[in-house]
């Protein structure tokens, strides 16, 4: 099983030789590293080119678009039979590659899959690494709009046949689950190679939640995805945290086009034939809107007028 990993970056000089010089650590090395680039003026060309001697370094230049954008044209360009993806501003387990490619190997119905992602600090040129971990797990309450679609029955975390997402709480070291994580994933190239992410994501200013698309289309493909949680045998990457972000800082704006992402889901995956509800997706509607009413009720006329 040939292994590429696929870097996107963006303004991430100061953090991207971390994350490139944990996969010269690798137990198992790639056998290449795609890296798309969104040039910025920041030094980051200096930084791949002092990392070609050591890696196996394929570059693409992204001149538009969002991150799906940059993601499709990694999965696309990866020659690997798994591509494997970790942000540019976090750092791999020693083990990382090794881990992905052995779970992949002993799970055959495996599309996707993410490893667990803890929170690490970079600051005055030293790192620290804890097992604190990034994201929070939290849970969905029932209602119609929370029914998991056909495809999802039975998964632990899931889109639902409003285009939303679900979850219950699934006591094992390995779930199946929608989830993945961007800074921390796999995918057998054959199950996303023909998803039409940028396309769907083509009015999007953040991509936010482009994961839970590509598990779709997926899971289409017949392939689950799930989520690896036992410490001794996860894949492990630790994301830096800062406040440079591109998808997280608090504001108005931020808030209206994350949730016109939630909005223009339901139509995203009607495209893809899912088997989606339109009365699921109208309760969703109205019970989200009772937390930042404002930006959330702009943001769901225009994804309604708009769609995906």
């Amino acid at each position: 099983m040939d292994v590429s990993v696929v870097i996107a970056t963006f303004r991430r000089a100061w953090s991207l030789p971390l994350a490139l010089e944990s996969l010269t650590a690798q137990t198992r090395m790639p056998d290449e590293v795609v890296v798309v680039l969104k040039p910025s003026g920041d030094g980051s060309e200096d930084v791949i080119k002092e990392y070609e001697s050591k890696l196996p370094i394929k570059l693409l230049i992204q001149r538009r678009g969002n991150v799906t954008d940059a993601v499709e044209m990694g999965y696309r360009s990866a020659s690997g039979d798994l591509v494997l993806f970790i942000d540019d501003d976090a750092i791999a387990h020693k083990e990382w590659v090794e881990r992905y490619m052995r779970f992949f190997s002993e799970i055959e119905d495996a599309g996707g899959a993410s490893g667990l992602t803890y929170k690490g600090y970079f600051s005055n040129g030293d790192v620290k690494l804890t097992q604190i971990k990034a994201y929070s797990e939290t849970f969905t309450r029932g209602g119609p709009h929370r029914l998991p679609l056909k495809a999802y029955e039975g998964y632990c975390g899931w889109i639902s046949k409003s285009g939303f997402t679900g979850s219950k709480p699934c006591d094992a070291s390995t779930i199946r689950s929608a989830f993945l994580v961007g800074a921390n994933m796999a995918w057998r190239k054959e199950a996303v190679e023909r998803c039409p992410l940028s396309q769907a994501f083509r009015r999007s200013r953040t991509g936010v939640s482009y994961e839970y698309f590509l598990a779709y289309c997926s899971r289409i493909r017949g392939y689950n995805t799930y989520e690896l949680r036992d410490p001794d045998t996860a894949p492990m990457v630790w994301h830096l945290q800062h406040t440079d972000s591109l998808t997280r800082r608090p504001s108005f704006w931020k808030e209206f086009w994350a949730y016109y992402d939630r909005v223009a889901n339901y139509w995203r995956l009607k495209k893809l034939g899912a088997d989606v509800s339109l009365y699921a997706y109208l309760i969703a509607l109205i019970i989200s809107m009772r937390r930042k009413p404002l930006p959330r009720i702009l943001a769901t006329l225009y994804g309604l007028v708009v769609r995906a």
